[in-house]
């Protein structure tokens, strides 16, 4: 059997001691462990930032990884912290909608952290990812018991996360997420568009983004004409708009949140 891992994704950035004192947390309970980041670029409290990119790496783990995600707004108020076990994996997060996919997603069993002999202090703080989760990941990778870090949770929070509406000629979604390159990438998943396709009769796909009418696909980045914003199928089988070699958020001043219209013509 191999080492255990956990993989880290927060907001902290990387200037500050808080990546690494997570980590001091961890390592000083569990040498052994194996520390993945998965990234700590985040936008600042940008909880459907990392819950997108959380469910796009997640199932590309080991079976038995311990996810820590500390995107944490409510530190230190009266939210539970969460820790969701599916028949793969753990999750550990704050009660704060951010794992809310995740669970529908797994159909996980959902626990509250209650473990306080297994906290760095039980008190509030402003640093609960270092003094509370860390640890509690750090345990659950020794194979302490899961009821002595939790229990049932009776409710849990969760995120105003957006679905696409497909109408007549039309799918309605919205941008999810903006990755380094400008990319930006939609909810309109690949099956709700063949489905789409299927039912409709028409020559073309159009793609209305803001006040902008993108018409053309193209299968990959390097088959689409360089500073043309165009759209396609991306690895994650989801609508992506994208620009060859730039940046199509700066180019078409779109953002996270924008609505986008898939029409027929």
């Amino acid at each position: 059997m191999g080492k255990k891992i956990i993989a880290l994704l927060t907001d902290f950035g990387l200037k500050d001691y808080f990546v690494a004192s997570l980590k001091g947390v961890i390592l000083s309970i569990n040498p052994e462990v194996s520390l993945v980041d998965i990234t700590h670029d985040l936008p600042d409290y940008g909880l459907p930032a990392a819950a997108f990119v959380l469910q796009a790496c997640y199932r590309f783990f080991p079976a038995g990884t311990i996810f820590l995600t500390v995107v944490d707004p409510g530190v230190g108020s009266e939210r539970h912290l969460l820790l969701a076990k599916s028949e793969r994996y753990y999750f550990i997060a704050p009660d704060n909608g951010l794992l809310s996919p995740i669970i529908d997603a797994e159909k996980a069993e959902v626990m509250e952290i209650t473990g306080e002999n297994y906290f760095l202090t039980s008190r509030k703080t402003s640093f609960e990812g270092r003094d509370k989760m860390a640890p509690v990941a750090a345990w659950l990778s020794l194979g302490i018991d899961l009821s002595e870090l939790a229990r049932p949770a009776k409710s849990w929070e969760r995120l105003n996360w957006p679905e696409p509406q497909t109408s007549e000629g039309e799918i309605r979604g919205s941008i999810v997420y903006q990755d380094k390159f400008g990319n930006l990438i939609t909810n309109i998943p690949q099956h709700l568009i063949a489905s789409f396709l299927n039912s409709n009769h028409g020559s073309s796909l159009v793609l209305l983004a803001g006040r902008k009418r993108i018409a053309e696909m193209a299968a990959t980045y390097s088959q689409a004409p360089p500073n043309k914003p165009f759209f396609m199928i991306n690895s994650l089988g989801l609508l992506e708009i994208a620009v060859y070699e730039n940046s199509a958020a700066s180019l078409l001043g779109l953002n996270p949140g924008d609505n986008v219209v898939l029409k027929i013509e």
